[in-house]
């Protein structure tokens, strides 16, 4: 683990201590805990200790829900859905998504609930697929004309300027007639890993 993210470990591990402890107090400091225990999932997460998130966000959820705090709520699960993500668990991730929509379309952030649900449809996908599927070929697949039944998976590291050669295609996912991947993915034999910059 690098030394940056093992020194944010050990500190949100200190406020979670400290939080904890003042809790029971009253809604002002349940908050702030709930608070505390969603950046937790967030720094545990990216130092791939995903249980120990997973437990963080679940305390943090009870908490909110506690508070009838539905921002949040959405808030944690969005962290939830991440975490789930990161353990292959698509279905559960896209459940977490669809509980965060049912809240945004219930508070009015339209934007929000846009960004939901094409996170919803990665997460089916990926369900379908059995593996992980860029955010950004699902934008591609939703935004995309119709007629076009397939979106390619790119290495930008292989790419020059404009053109992608047919050696940085990694796999071609289809595109059904609603214009969300089908689940259907063809590795492309050609595919050669580009070098890191």
């Amino acid at each position: 683990m690098h030394r940056k993210l093992r020194k944010e470990v050990r500190e949100i591990e200190k406020l979670i201590e400290g939080s904890g402890r003042h809790a029971a107090a009253g809604p002002a400091q349940l908050a702030d805990h709930a608070a505390v225990l969603v950046r937790a999932g967030d720094i545990y997460r990216s130092a791939g200790r995903l249980q120990e998130a997973a437990a963080c966000l679940t305390e943090a959820l009870d908490a909110y829900r506690r508070l009838d705090d539905l921002p949040g709520e959405m808030r944690t699960l969005s962290g939830m859905s991440f975490v789930l993500r990161a353990q292959d668990r698509f279905a559960e991730a896209a459940d977490c998504c669809r509980r965060s929509l049912t809240i945004a379309t219930d508070l009015g952030w339209e934007e929000m609930a846009d960004a939901l649900q094409w996170r919803i449809a990665a997460m089916e996908a990926a369900d379908r697929a059995g593996i992980d599927v860029p955010d950004e070929l699902v934008k591609t697949a939703l935004h995309g004309k119709p007629g076009e039944d397939w979106v390619h998976e790119i290495d930008g590291r292989r790419v020059r300027g404009d053109h992608a050669p047919p050696e940085a295609v990694i796999r071609s996912w289809q595109v059904g007639p609603d214009r969300l991947l089908t689940g259907v993915v063809i590795p492309n034999a050609k595919y050669r890993a580009g070098r890191k910059h």
